[in-house]
């Protein structure tokens, strides 16, 4: 195309016909400038649908890390839970002084669990940031899983973090009271092993244990109000991350 339009320039150069040949000058002008915005076109084009395929990796690998850490926080609300139980029928059998049964060495062993050794995954928030934040082109999507790692995980890991400095000797002290029924070791459950006490009478009328077990049980409440919290923020969150994965589909 451009070797027939400069032969058409220089027969209009050689017959000098001169407005023509601006004519044919000018038009090549604006070819070269269509076919410059084309390629930049293009380009743009290629590169944006670069970055939304990298978008779309790193939503997918968000989504993982989210429904793993919402399976997590589901379990450790029913262990939660079962815990709390346990913590309530140790109570309510040492106030009231009622004989020593074996059943209870299950509930002595879940009343002195704090339940705070939740392990949330980053992996997929730690591939954001490598990336960049702004991959995400929806701007409420990127604020709300900013503040849902940065905020809301953030502050469950760092109360349940407090809450285990406020014991150190609580498992030294439940080593003095109690021994383990080794019989009974499940490699599959290895941390619930039943628990009995040494002295039963002993357990009765021992000043620390009892406020022990009660304390652990506010604070396995108070990090169950936070995991509630988290949960319900992880699930709107995740079905945010879903809706725009359709949208990269289109």
């Amino acid at each position: 195309m451009i070797k027939f339009l400069k032969r058409i320039r220089y027969n209009l150069m050689d017959k000098n016909e001169t407005g023509k040949y601006l004519k044919y000058a000018l038009g090549e002008i604006v070819l070269v400038v269509i076919g410059i915005l084309i390629a930049l076109q293009i380009n743009n084009w290629n590169e944006f649908k670069k970055e939304r395929k990298q978008e779309r990796k790193v939503l997918i690998e968000l989504l993982t890390s989210l429904e793993h850490n919402y399976d997590r926080m589901i379990s450790d609300s029913i262990n939660r839970s079962n815990w709390n139980k346990s913590s309530d029928i140790v109570i309510n059998s040492l106030e009231k002084g009622t004989a020593y049964s074996d059943t209870m060495n299950k509930h002595f062993q879940d009343a002195r669990k704090p339940g705070t050794n939740l392990s949330l995954s980053y992996a997929g928030y730690e591939g954001l940031k490598n990336v960049g934040y702004n991959i995400i082109t929806s701007d409420t999507l990127r604020k709300n899983i900013i503040e849902l790692f940065e905020l809301t995980h953030k502050t469950l890991l760092e109360e349940m973090e407090y809450f285990e400095s406020f014991q150190p000797d609580r498992q030294a002290h439940i080593d003095r009271l109690f021994s383990y029924e080794h019989d009974k070791f499940n490699p599959n459950k290895p941390f619930n092993v039943p628990i009995y006490p040494n002295n039963y009478t002993a357990l009765l009328q021992d000043p620390i244990y009892l406020p022990m077990i009660k304390s652990v049980t506010v604070q396995r409440n108070v990090i169950a109000v936070l995991l509630y919290n988290n949960l319900k923020e992880t699930q709107r969150v995740i079905s945010m991350i879903k809706n725009e994965l359709n949208e990269l589909k289109h």
